[in-house]
């Protein structure tokens, strides 16, 4: 309500900062821009929302967070000025680094000379080899955390946190700076091939590993030779004028070019072989499924009304639309399409390791030992999940009887894992893939198992998967709660008006 500082459209106050505005929400907390009122400055504000209830425990985490960022001091990191809990709120207050984030500059195709690229490399890496000696565990490295100000120096958001050091994230935010930066390099620019050759090593596609001292070290070898570079390039021009012996201007030249040739033929393979990003399918398309009469599981006949199913199980390109929609609400509208069963505890809709899941997407990597890319099928999410991405499309779940009806009774081979267009064998002749493998998928109505006539109707899903593929497109299997969430399980949408 007005007056309250999680509604600080009022220039409302906690302490000595002034709130402006909100920018940035996660389940527990919020982060503003604030003005420090007593040093004029403009800083980042991040609290925990008003109205949660302040368990010790929930206080205490983001408090040792805090401290943890706090006890950083490395000029590349931003600085956190003070915490506070008090009677009012819990929060901090950080170094607000001003300049052109990457993620800005890569979505706006901004490329950067070898040289830059090098620089940018050695910065990060050595704010990235601070955390690594000292053991200091990290959240996991973005874009948006890297902010590119004034005179080419790139900076990084505090991503400390207060928990034992965890070295699996080393390998992936390594892979996300060299993927990142081979985008932004200036392709055949003087450079491009040894810088190159650099990031493709970094993204272990060769059977490297480096350490982010090791890349820091490379880094700031091949920025001086192409700084070196530069300069002999400036002296061939120079020796170019007709003052200058034309032997001596052969002999650079020939230098010069010999250089070339021997960086091309060490990093030229390199360039040649790195893989194009995985580009997401139209997936789209829905199947009519006619009104009749359908068999059940149980092997009797029901009548079910026409509906319209996905032909494809929901893919992860699909879904980080659908979680891109719900960031772009107004903040008290972010629940829009929640059941109304939801759990009050359940604030978002992000599938487990979302992060990872989608940067390993969107760039042919792998996830946990499984190949991923964006028209694979989005797993990690539970059955509320599910439900209000179909929600959000104009559907819902589909009911056991209109899944199986779905099938036809064409037979259907139990496919492996793989992209949610590309299963051979698994394909009715009316085009729907992925009823009798790939990922098991979840179901909207609870039924009760025959296995146990009995017992109170549960969650289930329908159809086999890549890890269990027994009884293909017949398969079923109860959950113990709807927040399951499971590597194999995905979902699809019906629709019952035409789409």
């Amino acid at each position: 309500m007005p007056g309250s500082p999680e509604h600080p459209q009022g220039h409302l106050q906690l302490g000595d900062y002034r709130l402006v505005e909100l920018i940035f929400e996660s389940s527990v907390t919020r982060t503003y821009h604030a003005e420090q009122l007593s040093m004029d400055r403009v800083v980042l504000l991040e609290r925990i929302k008003a109205g949660i209830e302040l368990a010790p425990e929930l206080v205490e985490n983001f408090l040792a967070d805090v401290r943890a960022k706090a006890a950083v001091d490395h000029p590349g990191i931003g600085s956190v000025y003070e915490g506070v809990h008090d009677d009012e709120a819990v929060y901090y207050t950080r170094e607000l680094l001003t300049g052109d984030d990457l993620e800005e500059l890569h979505n706006g195709d901004q490329t950067f000379a070898p040289a830059t690229i090098a620089t940018f490399l050695r910065q990060v890496a050595s704010a990235m080899d601070y955390y690594q000696t000292r053991q200091i565990a990290t959240l996991a490295l973005e874009p948006r955390h890297l902010v590119l100000g004034e005179h080419a120096v790139l900076r990084m958001a505090n991503l400390a946190i207060a928990e034992a050091s965890d070295q699996v994230v080393e390998s992936p935010d390594c892979f996300l700076i060299a993927d990142l930066f081979l985008d932004l390099l200036q392709r055949g620019a003087p450079g491009a091939t040894r810088t190159s050759k650099l990031l493709t090593m970094m993204t272990g596609e060769h059977g490297t590993s480096l350490t982010w001292e090791q890349v820091e070290h490379t880094a700031r070898k091949l920025e001086k030779e192409l700084s070196e570079g530069a300069k002999v390039a400036s002296l061939d021009r120079a020796m170019s004028k007709p003052w200058a012996g034309g032997r001596i201007k052969a002999l650079v030249g020939m230098l010069t070019i010999g250089v070339m040739v021997a960086a091309l033929g060490a990093g030229g393979f390199f360039l040649i072989t790195r893989k194009a990003r995985p580009k997401a399918r139209d997936l789209s398309a829905m199947v009519e499924v006619p009104a009749g009469s359908y068999q059940t599981h149980g092997g009797k006949a029901g009548e079910l009304k026409r509906f319209w199913i996905d032909a494809h199980e929901v893919s992860i390109a699909e879904y980080a639309e659908f979680m891109e929609a719900l960031a772009g609400l107004p903040e008290g509208k972010r629940s829009a399409y929640d059941d109304p069963s939801q759990p009050a505890i359940k604030l978002d809709h992000d599938p487990d390791q979302w992060t990872l899941m989608f940067r390993a997407a969107r760039t042919g990597k792998t996830l946990d030992g499984l190949a991923l890319d964006l028209n694979h099928a989005v797993t990690g999410i539970d059955w509320w999940d599910a439900q209000a991405y179909a929600n959000w499309k104009g559907g819902r779940l589909p009911t056991q009887e209109e899944w199986l009806a779905a099938a036809g009774d064409g037979i259907l081979a139990p496919s492996d894992r793989g992209a949610v267009d590309e299963l051979p064998g698994d394909v009715t002749s009316q085009g729907v893939y992925g009823l009798a493998g790939n990922v098991a998928e979840w179901i909207y109505a609870p039924a009760r198992n025959p296995a146990f006539p009995m017992n109170a109707k549960g969650p289930l899903c329908c159809g086999a998967s890549y890890l269990t593929p027994r009884d293909g497109v017949l398969a079923r299997t109860w959950l113990a709660t709807r927040e399951i969430r499971r590597r194999d399980l995905g979902f699809r949408v019906i629709r019952e008006a035409a789409p």
